[in-house]
């Protein structure tokens, strides 16, 4: 394999546009780790030849062509449970694409370090491995997060049966495994019988800098560009988000019609065309940029999740902007926050009163704003995870 320790990064979905929590996720920590180690990223792509793309120094995307069966198959299986599936289509059919398993094959035989950055496509690599230090990054607990939106019908059983049993053989098999959270750690040594030294928790994180913090001198004060004070929520198409919006349209924004909730990214699109109050605006794909404007002009930020599994990117983007949050106990699921301290956790039916409560009490406000900011620079930086995720590779 030589003498440069080359990492191979498997996939199901490619990087670029990094859009949402989990290529937010591979972007920052591979962009990183390429600092160190070439690496080579192996997915799906939507073309219809093989891709190969420069994402930045010594980091690299290569598209497989899905094969016309593969995307037929993911327009039936989106018909039929009414999203997404196409990570679950991928668990199945990836290992059937000639041209994925010669790339597979061929990349393999160059890596020292293979990792699964989620479970699905394992059945793919597994028979191409030999002596290569594997790693499966778990970015949720992909069996339980798929269980607590999948109905209970014969089918959906027959598919979670088999991501369970992917996942069990991936975890034991590989030499180790990131969480993105203690709470998954504990979850997936329980479930599968994994020991809890194989496991190493490296968080989610954000880029600290990118964020001019609200409590440094002059930028406290907010600038006003609604009429009402502006409360935001963030998030892909992902099914806890698109709950967590209507949530927001159909329970929360009905009782403060003197606030503006804002909706933003592609969970926009899932929530479009159903009804909302007049105090509920949806902004669809906003860029970083944008993102990092809304955040500085935004008076609060809300996370109603009720499900799902992994940790809140979103929310390490609210607090490093120092904008303080209200969220329920799932949306702060595996960090490292303490309610009342680094943002407001409670349940839905109370998000009204404590949206009231931080915008009616400056120095509450203001201390959440310092105190999460200073969680986020201490704890979930992605240099330092990416840096934590290193250490753990073996030097040869």
């Amino acid at each position: 394999m030589g003498n440069v320790m080359n990492i191979l990064v498997l996939n199901d979905f490619p990087v670029c546009p990094v859009t949402h929590g989990g290529k937010v996720r591979i972007y920052n920590v591979y962009k990183n780790v390429a600092q160190k180690y070439p690496v080579k990223y192996l997915c799906f792509g939507d073309g219809e030849s093989i891709e190969e793309k420069q994402i930045s120094e010594n980091f690299s995307e290569i598209k497989i062509p899905k094969q016309r069966i593969h995307r037929w198959i993911i327009k039936i299986a989106y018909k039929a449970f009414g999203r997404s599936m196409d990570d679950l289509v991928a668990l199945y059919i990836a290992s059937h694409n000639r041209m994925l398993n010669k790339a597979i094959e061929r990349h393999v035989a160059k890596s020292s370090v293979i990792i699964l950055s989620h479970p699905y496509m394992y059945p793919a690599v597994k028979p191409f491995l030999k002596d290569q230090f594997v790693i499966y990054e778990a970015h949720n607990v992909e069996y339980s997060l798929k269980k607590s939106f999948l109905s209970g019908s014969a089918l959906s059983r027959v598919i979670l049966n088999r991501l369970w049993s992917v996942e069990k053989t991936l975890v034991n098999h590989c030499d180790i495994c990131f969480t993105t959270s203690g709470n998954d750690k504990q979850t997936i040594c329980s479930q599968y019988g994994v020991e809890p030294s194989k496991i190493i928790v490296a968080p989610n994180g954000v880029n600290p800098e990118i964020y001019p913090s609200k409590f440094e001198a002059g930028q406290f004060e907010e600038e006003k560009v609604t009429p009402s004070p502006l409360v935001v929520f963030l998030g892909s198409g992902h099914y806890p988000n698109v709950e967590a919006a209507r949530i927001i349209s159909q329970e929360i924004a009905p009782k403060m019609p003197d606030v503006y909730f804002l909706i933003c990214g592609s969970v926009c699109w899932s929530v479009q065309d159903e009804t909302r109050p007049k105090n509920v605006g949806l902004a669809y794909m906003i860029s970083e940029d944008e993102k990092v404007e809304l955040f500085r002009v935004a008076d609060v930020a809300i996370n109603p999740m009720m499900s799902g599994s992994g940790t809140n990117i979103k929310m390490l983007d609210f607090m490093a902007a120092g904008l303080p949050v209200v969220t329920t106990p799932i949306g702060a699921r595996g960090l490292n926050i303490e309610d009342s301290v680094h943002g407001l956790i409670c349940s839905v039916n109370e998000f009204p009163r404590e949206i009231h409560c931080l915008l009616n009490n400056s120095e509450l406000y203001r201390s959440i704003s310092e105190n999460e900011r200073r969680v986020i620079e201490e704890n979930y930086d992605w240099k330092k995870i990416s840096t934590l995720m290193i250490r753990a590779i073996p030097e040869n």
